[in-house]
């Protein structure tokens, strides 16, 4: 079967090549639009955007059209065959020995519990993308590096400026995983895979107009986000991975803009009490 589907991808190859040396040139316009909320690789929110579109007239350019379909298909369907009844490559994790990078861990932190950074992780997952669409990233402020929290905090002002809207809908943690961990100077550093689903599209709050994206899509992203602490710090228990209270005096925690407890003026989110959200890009 896959020598004939070579054998036809073949065929359709030299048809086409065929209709590009005896007709004019065709130009075909391509939209797309590659809307996201928070920016590229290093510093961002969720990616997203609208599939694009041909602009044809028919006749020849159809046929073309026809032909790239039918080898895309072929194509396709041979690369499935050879990978067989296999999960699909876009949430493939079996190359990361998660299992080793805990045991990493737990070699300077016993009490460290994958299980609860998993749980912690998705809810931080959840509240960027809340705190995106609702346009306050107040909300994030506790779990962000400095550098992150004024990058997303420029990132949206943009949107703000432009009266827009990123909505993020369907939110669906499917898969958290640790995949890499190491000490970087007076750092830890623990990567983090995250898969997970939503709707992206972004409307314009003047006239409710869809802008980029599709609002009946289901989107599939992996996300990388890294974590960072000072090296020593070990998992305090009692107190868990999201306190509410300032781990220097003991007062609820309002963090400033500038990272600082309110009351104590402690920078408490530069990884020196805990984990926090150092980088967070496409996986």
């Amino acid at each position: 079967m896959r020598q004939k589907h070579k054998q036809l991808l073949g065929v359709l190859v030299v048809v086409l090549c065929a209709f590009l040396l005896f007709h004019q040139p065709i130009v075909a316009e391509v939209g797309n639009s590659g809307g996201f909320g928070g920016g590229s690789s290093g510093g961002g929110g969720s990616w997203g955007g609208s599939g694009g579109f041909f602009v044809f007239g028919g006749g020849p350019v159809a046929i073309i059209i026809f032909i790239i379909f039918i080898a895309i298909r072929l194509y396709a369907s041979s690369k499935q065959s050879d990978r067989g009844t296999s999960s699909r490559s876009a949430f493939n994790t079996s190359y990361i020995n998660e299992d080793a990078v805990i045991a990493k861990i737990k070699e300077n932190d016993p009490n460290f519990s994958a299980e609860k950074f998993r749980g912690y992780v998705g809810e931080i997952y959840i509240t960027l993308q809340e705190a995106w669409e609702a346009k306050d990233w107040k909300a994030v402020r506790p779990f962000e590096s400095n550098a992150l929290f004024n990058m997303h905090n420029r990132q949206l002002q943009e949107y703000i400026d432009k009266n827009w809207t990123n909505h993020l809908n369907m939110q669906d943690v499917r898969q958290v995983t640790l995949a890499s961990y190491k000490i970087d100077g007076d750092q830890e550093v623990l990567s983090v895979r995250v898969n997970a689903c939503c709707i992206d599209y972004t409307t314009d709050d003047n006239t409710g107009k869809v802008i980029s994206g599709n609002e009946r899509q289901l989107n599939e992203r992996s996300y990388r986000f890294e974590f960072i602490r000072s090296v020593g710090v070990k998992t305090d228990v009692e107190v868990g991975l999201n306190p509410t209270n300032c781990p220097n005096c003991g007062a609820p925690t309002q963090v400033t803009s500038s990272g600082e407890c309110e009351y104590c003026h402690s920078v408490i989110t530069n990884g020196k009490y805990g984990w926090v959200l150092n980088k967070y890009g496409a996986w």
